[in-house]
């Protein structure tokens, strides 16, 4: 029974500690504006994206048959995971 009024007593302190008013925006704190605005700043520009413009190719066939149309070479990339999040 002493372990169950622990229990009991540490949530209502807990809850107690909980305040209506502290969910309210702070003169300092960090709100949907602030983030958007700084994810707008952290967004790579168009000059870091410049592996946007190769002219991707989505198999070997294809890369091959640009290439003799255009006379370039191929470079082959192989990866395995995810690099649309640019962490290779």
């Amino acid at each position: 029974m002493n372990r169950w009024i622990k229990i009991i007593l540490t949530i209502a302190a807990s809850l107690s500690g909980l305040d209506a008013r502290t969910a309210e925006p702070q003169p300092n704190g960090r709100d949907l504006a602030w983030v958007e605005k700084r994810v707008q700043e952290l967004e790579p520009v168009a000059r870091e994206r410049r592996i946007d413009e190769i002219g991707w190719a989505s198999d070997i066939r294809q890369a091959e048959r640009l290439a003799a149309q255009h006379n370039r070479p191929v470079f082959l990339f192989t990866h395995d995971g995810h690099i649309n999040t640019g962490r290779c």
